[in-house]
This record gives C-alpha cells, structure tokens and sequence, in this order.
C-alpha cells in the first residue's frame, strides 16, 4: 500500500524537497509515513496539503537536475493555483502562503 509521502509525491513529477513535505504534513496533521487509506485520501487534511503542495508548485522554480530539467508555463502555474484556491474553498481556508514573494515595489528603490 501507499504511503501519505508517495501520495503527495504523485501530484506531479516536480522534485519537491523532502523538507517541504514533511512541513506541509506537520501542518495539516499527517504522518508521511503511514498508510494512505482511502479515508486519508478523501479526508479534509490530505486535500488541503495537496492544495499546500499544488501552491508551492505554483512558484516552484524552473530547475535543470540530473539531466532532466523540470519546468512550468504561466498557464500550468495558475492552474495550480486554480486547483489549490479550489480546494481551500472547499473546506472554508484562507489561502496559504507558500511562500514570500520579493519583487520591485514603489517607484523608487
């Protein structure tokens, strides 16, 4: 049977940080090592650390590992956030914050 770790590692092929799953289990109260039942799957605190992971998908950066590069158009990025926004909405959550998001503000520097 599958563990709650290969199951949020089949969301997508993307190379996401075993530290990164691990903080987005805590978060939601899962163990990534147990059993993924069919409950665990359908249950509200896998289905928001899916919507975690699909977020931080979002602004995952394009990487080059191995051989293999890995990389997202800007409609792939929004559908993954279309999806997370979704199932936030689902279960009545505020967006997470995958992230800090740093950028030019103002009109000065």
């Amino acid at each position: 049977m599958e563990t709650i770790l290969e199951s949020l590692k089949s969301v997508n092929a993307y190379p996401v940080p075993l530290r990164t799953l691990v903080e987005i289990t805590e978060r939601r109260g899962l163990s990534l090592t147990s059993e993924a039942t069919q409950a665990d799957l359908r249950g509200k605190n896998y289905k928001l650390a899916t919507a975690d992971l699909l977020l931080w998908l979002s602004l995952a950066p394009n990487i080059s590992q191995g051989g293999q590069s890995y990389s997202f158009t800007d409609e792939q990025r929004q559908q993954f956030r279309n999806r997370a926004n979704a199932l936030f909405d689902e279960f009545g959550e505020e967006t997470s914050s995958a992230g800090i998001t740093y950028g030019y503000k103002g009109s000065r520097l």
